[in-house]
């Protein structure tokens, strides 16, 4: 019997304001004086993620060398958003140096596949997003940062994966899931392309209690609305809906759960982000350690938190166990 989850509806009133071009200029000037304070702050504070940081400092100063202004902007600045400190890090500590050679990277942040192939010259990669527009940029990166001969670029939907008929020593997925309906059909498309010995790394919002959210704002344009204007957005998965996901992998080797302090910090922060032009993205290191902190366990959280897992296929399986559940 199929469960039925709370749903939460969330409504935007539109696009985020566009500031005059001397406002702008104002606040990219203040980003980029006040974010050594922050960053400072946040190492002091223990924030996940900052070594990565680091690197996402370097690769802007190259972009920087080559005039691509914009970007290198973003990755000196403000690199990670919120609790992307955790999942970067959490990813980042299994994946460097993993000896993988092949890497299928399902829509995660572009950063993460982009760092690992600068990182790692050995490493090829599959990158695929259904979001045409979101994954030109990663090409354009790619191409800046120099790695793109090592990428194949593929605008498919999860069910298309099995297209591609190759297996990979790496699969990463860094919060994409949640965004998927059929979740438990993505996991095993996944699943069946690792090879044996191989390793799954995923990541999705969670909380004590599962609930999705709705909203009337439809960024990636990939479903329907219902009748008053609302489109999935995300669900947050609570002990249940991840014994879904651990029927088809089996439970994780290891995992991490990073969530609120106090309940409403998550809502608060998506409200001002898509709200204030303002949005002083530069303090994020800070503020995240400010409004979350490491959890035990998913009945700990107050509120919303982030679970980051990592699978390890057998070297021997039992019969491709994906398509079997």
């Amino acid at each position: 019997m199929t469960r039925t989850i709370p749903r939460k509806y969330l409504r935007f009133s539109g696009p985020l304001p566009v500031l005059p071009v001397w406002q702008r200029c104002i606040h990219y000037i203040r980003g980029v004086i006040l974010f050594p304070f922050y960053w400072i702050a946040a190492g002091v504070l223990g924030t996940p993620g900052m070594g990565f940081r680091w690197r996402c400092f370097g690769l802007g100063l190259r972009l920087l060398a080559i005039v691509n202004v914009a970007e290198a902007y973003r990755c000196i600045v403000s690199p990670l958003d919120s609790v992307r400190h955790f999942e970067f890090d959490f990813f980042w500590r299994r994946t460097f140096r993993s000896g993988a050679k092949t890497l299928l990277d399902v829509s995660s942040p572009r950063l993460l596949p982009l760092m690992l192939l600068r990182a790692q010259p050995d490493l090829s990669a599959d990158v695929i997003n259904p979001d045409a527009n979101d994954l030109r940029r990663t090409v354009e990166l790619a191409e800046a940062i120099g790695v793109s001969k090592r990428c194949r670029f593929d605008s498919l939907r999860i069910e298309e994966l099995a297209q591609l008929q190759r297996s990979f020593d790496l699969i990463t997925c860094m919060s994409v899931l949640e965004h998927i309906v059929d979740d438990e059909g993505a996991i095993r498309v996944m699943w069946s392309l690792l090879t044996p010995g191989g390793r799954l790394l995923v990541s999705v919002p969670c909380a004590a209690s599962a609930y999705e959210e709705h909203s009337n704002v439809d960024e990636y344009h990939l479903l329907e609305s219902d009748a008053e204007g609302f489109v999935f957005w995300q669900r947050f998965y609570d002990r249940a809906m991840l014994e879904r996901i651990f029927a088809i992998t089996g439970p994780p080797a290891s995992q991490a759960i990073f969530g609120e302090r106090k309940a409403g910090n998550y809502d608060a922060d998506v409200v001002a982000k898509r709200t204030d032009p303002r949005y002083p993205r530069w303090r994020e290191p800070y503020a995240t350690t400010r409004a979350y902190a490491y959890r035990d366990s998913l009945d700990d959280l107050p509120g919303m938190g982030v679970i980051a897992m990592e699978f390890v296929k057998p070297a021997t399986t039992i019969a491709a166990r994906a398509g079997t559940n």
